[in-house]
């Protein structure tokens, strides 16, 4: 009698993606689309993944633009699944946001049962809502950072990061950030081979880590504090010039140390990090639309010592000058100054 050893194909992991009202189509059809290619470069006898597609109540949703999205089933028919997908609200996140309550008791419960939960884009806020991210590393779209840092304040949120995954909880930045995202499940729940291989057919890079070299910091004036703001528009004329933070708090009428903690309770910035950020987006904005040296550049936005602001901008961009030059700088006709 011969004994025949049997082989059976593992299980293909479920992935429920989750479509709300407002919910963006480009990403639902990039999720779709990137996690079908997976499955049908991967062998035929190891499918990775097997997608559905969920709505609250199982009926068709509207997207951010208003066109009608259809789904697979409701989410109570779901009893298990390994993964949830959220994407992103990018320009509809406030439409969106009253409705993101309805989403709770289902998410913790999966969560509770061992899936893990990957938003796209602002969808961390929807996380959030639901409690899942109290405590937890987490980043979303640079520009909704401060909303979210208001709204959930519990939640580690690094938005410098282009991906965060804390236990089971997975977050990605900015609508590029959504093929990040899918790179790194694909490698994360199939194989790193499988990753690379979406990634050469797909022609997109592998997964990046920040997102901080394409922030645009703008000024906080959501406070009611009519004395900062006073501060806030002299350092925004003022900010190439000499400025000391003592000199500045007598200027207006200030004590050293109260006005650095009231500067900070209005703004969510210390008086320092708040003139270097303007000084960064000045520079950030020559190097895009002229070819002056970076010392000038030091000069024109208030520093003396060009190694330091190197530095600084390093650390605070992720990248050196002449890498964010080399990524962002404008064609000629749309430089403002010659060289020098």
């Amino acid at each position: 009698m011969t004994n025949t050893m049997r082989f059976t194909q593992p299980p293909a992991m479920h992935i429920t993606l989750l479509l709300a009202e407002h919910s963006s189509q480009a990403s639902a059809t990039l999720a779709l689309e990137v996690l079908d290619a997976a499955n049908r470069l991967a062998a035929p006898s190891a499918v990775p993944f097997a997608v559905v597609v969920a709505s609250l109540d199982g009926l068709p949703v509207k997207n951010a633009l208003g066109r009608t999205m259809s789904v697979d089933v409701a989410l109570d028919a779901l009893d298990h699944t390994d993964l949830v997908l959220v994407p992103g609200f990018l320009f509809s996140l406030r439409e969106a946001l009253p409705a993101f309550g309805r989403y709770r008791d289902w998410l913790c419960r999966q969560h509770r049962q061992g899936a893990f939960i990957a938003s796209m884009c602002t969808a961390t806020f929807m996380l959030a809502e639901a409690g899942l991210l109290d405590g937890v590393q987490a980043t979303t779209h640079w520009a909704f950072a401060d909303l979210m840092r208001r709204r959930y304040p519990a939640v580690r949120l690094d938005e410098r990061r282009i991906l965060c995954e804390d236990g089971r909880l997975i977050s990605s930045a900015g609508a590029s950030a959504a093929m990040d995202l899918l790179l790194h499940l694909i490698r994360r729940f199939a194989s790193r081979e499988l990753a690379q291989q979406c990634s050469r057919y797909l022609l997109v890079d592998g997964v990046r880590s920040e997102q901080s070299v394409y922030i645009k910091w703008s000024m906080p004036r959501d406070h009611a504090d009519e004395a900062v703001a006073r501060v806030q528009d002299w350092l925004e004329s003022n900010f190439t010039a000499p400025v000391g933070i003592d000199e500045l708090a007598e200027r207006f009428g200030f004590g050293a140390r109260n006005f650095k903690r009231r500067f900070k309770d209005a703004t969510g910035y210390t008086p320092l990090a708040y003139l270097q950020a303007l000084r960064l987006e000045r520079a950030k904005h020559l190097l895009e639309t002229t070819r002056l040296g970076f010392d000038a550049i030091t000069t024109r936005v208030g520093y003396d010592d060009g190694n330091s602001f190197r530095r600084l901008f390093c650390q605070r961009v992720g990248i050196s000058p002449a890498a964010f030059r080399k990524r962002f700088l404008r064609p000629p006709s749309a430089q403002l100054e010659p060289s020098r």
